[in-house]
């Protein structure tokens, strides 16, 4: 089971999003906004912000249809000016201000105005109806999502280190897990590695209410705990106040122990999900953990571009099914979701999701986290997950964990 480590970065600095990157990306988006009949956008997630000007500092961006996007930064205005390529970036103080700076850089009517109303708070959404009262506004999320489900050669090179430091991770793990060590400390090892190496110190989710930490560690019965989290599990966590991953539960022998972990790099995220043991498993749990390597090649196989996602998935529930293992195929019970996989980059619930009613066909450039998993009631999680970028005849794998049951040495 040796796999080599790539050599990981040396005397690392602060990387900056390259200007040109941005340049492409606006470039884009504009076109998907003058097809739309759109004026242009106001954008407030930090994250689409970020995509679109190289900066996370507490800003509003506009972006017209046409002519140079206006950056209005409400706090951290100097260090905006060291890591935003845009032109216009000026400070202000308070939204209020809007209307008035657009005028200044001669954008003077607006009409028809994009805004992010997946994740736009009401209140906000209902000042700018009241101080744009000749504004339509309409949901531009979708075409943010699509442009940015499809990965440059830049954001690629970002989850490819990502990936990396998942597999240093999943290498130096293996000589921690030992019986009666805590979940919660195999949990801090990971974090100590991850952060070691550059990872940014979070995971960003744009669901509702969801909220994902860097690592699930969940040991035994700790792996089939149904949490709030949309994914097949979840864990009890070691709080009611976050109710998810690693626990106080002690490693046991001949029990699953379920590591899923991500790593952040200059915004990009790859996510991974392994099983380990001390010992063996119980051979129902072996032959649920066997099944899913099955996926991954029957994936590896089938999924090309032109393949709708629904194809996919129903192909990985009926292999599931075929195999007798529907009852824990992606968790048990309530905790049963209905997707088999999903796309990564800057958040790690982007598109495409590999599930029945997401109707997109697989397209070059994409990339997502495959993760055919079976949850036991009392027992635990098994299975594997792994990152794949679509290419132009197949789909290449990312991370670089070897696909097997990683049995840890007592």
């Amino acid at each position: 089971m040796k796999t080599a480590i790539p050599e990981l970065r040396k005397n690392r600095i602060m990387e900056k999003v390259p200007a040109e990157e941005i340049h492409q990306r606006l470039k884009k988006f504009q076109t998907a906004l003058a097809t739309h009949n759109f004026d242009g956008a106001f954008l407030f997630q930090n994250v689409d912000i970020f995509y679109f000007s190289g900066t996370i500092q507490s800003s509003i961006l506009f972006i017209p249809t046409q002519g140079d996007p206006v950056l209005m930064v409400q706090k951290g205005f100097q260090r905006v000016k060291e890591e935003c390529p845009l032109k216009n970036i000026i400070a202000v103080n308070g939204k209020s201000h809007l209307p008035g700076t657009l005028h200044d850089f001669g954008i003077r009517r607006i009409e028809r105005v994009g805004i992010e109303m997946d994740v736009l708070p009401a209140q906000l959404y209902l000042w700018l109806a009241e101080t744009f009262p000749q504004c339509g506004f309409v949901d531009v999320s979708g075409l943010i999502r699509k442009q940015r489900m499809i990965k440059s050669l830049y954001e690629l090179d970002q989850i490819r280190k990502a990936a990396t430091i998942l597999h240093q991770g999943y290498m130096e793990i293996q000589g921690f897990i030992k019986e009666g060590v805590s979940e919660l400390e195999i949990d801090g090892r990971l974090g100590f590695i991850a952060r070691r190496e550059g990872h940014m110190g979070i995971l960003r989710m744009r669901g509702w209410n969801q909220e994902m930490t860097y690592a699930h560690v969940l040991s035994g019965e700790s792996g089939s705990v149904v949490s709030f989290l949309n994914s097949p599990h979840g864990g009890s966590g070691n709080t009611p106040a976050m109710a998810q991953g690693a626990g106080f539960r002690r490693i046991r022998k001949n029990e699953p122990i379920g590591i899923d972990y991500g790593v952040g790099i200059n915004g990009y995220l790859a996510d991974q999900f392994r099983t380990f043991v001390i010992g063996d498993l119980p051979p129902d749990l072996e032959r649920a953990h066997r099944c899913s390597r099955d996926i991954h090649d029957l994936f590896a196989r089938e999924a090309k571009p032109g393949v709708p996602c629904p194809d996919l998935y129903a192909m990985a529930k009926e292999f599931a099914r075929s195999a007798g293992l529907s009852d824990c195929f992606m968790g048990h019970g309530e905790g049963q979701v209905r997707f088999i996989g999903h796309g990564i980059g800057l958040e790690i619930d982007e598109f495409p999701v590999i599930a029945p009613n997401f109707e997109e066909k697989l397209t070059q450039g994409m990339v997502m986290a495959f993760e055919p998993k079976f949850v036991f009631p009392g027992k635990g999680v098994v299975g594997m997950e792994d990152d794949y970028l679509v290419t132009s005849s197949g789909v290449e794998r990312l991370t670089l964990t070897e696909q097997v049951l990683i049995k840890v040495k007592p």
